[in-house]
């Protein structure tokens, strides 16, 4: 009876070398591989950015809030809404015109500098649903690098 213990007690502390074994080969692998950085610098990276942009103007304007916020020239809690919308990585500049192409926004609206091969220029035609006014933003995209 005792000699059985002492077997079984062998292969359990062989099952605990092994699974110790494949932890260590696990993250052995996971700390020579190199991560991988997706390359944002082909020709479809505009169509994405065009696509993300259009989007996020669309959403942004669902509830007429957009419009909203623009008659009410609240530049900051728009430049908010956008650093939330917008996926990582992404920078903007936002500007807003008026009917006679008269620039709004008397300070910049953006998350910092484009710098960027890949630039994409967004234009939007807003109509403000409460005064019956329309604007037009100019919403410029890059990567980040």
């Amino acid at each position: 009876m005792e000699i059985m213990k002492i077997l079984m007690n062998k292969k359990g502390q062989v099952r605990t070398l092994e699974a110790l074994l494949a932890v260590a080969v696990v993250f052995t692998a996971l700390l020579l591989t190199r991560p991988i950085y997706a390359s944002y610098d082909n020709l479809g990276d505009y169509d994405v950015l065009y696509t993300i942009g259009l989007n996020v103007l669309v959403q942004l304007d669902r509830d007429g809030d957009l419009g909203r916020l623009i008659s009410e020239r609240n530049w900051t809690e728009i430049a908010d809404r956008l650093s939330v919308t917008l996926p990582l990585g992404v920078s903007f500049n936002l500007t807003v015109y008026d009917e006679e192409s008269n620039i709004l926004n008397d300070r910049p609206v953006s998350s910092g500098v484009i710098d960027s091969k890949c630039v994409v220029s967004i234009q939007y035609i807003l109509v403000d649903r409460s005064n019956f006014r329309f604007y037009v933003i100019r919403l410029q995209l890059a990567w980040m690098k």
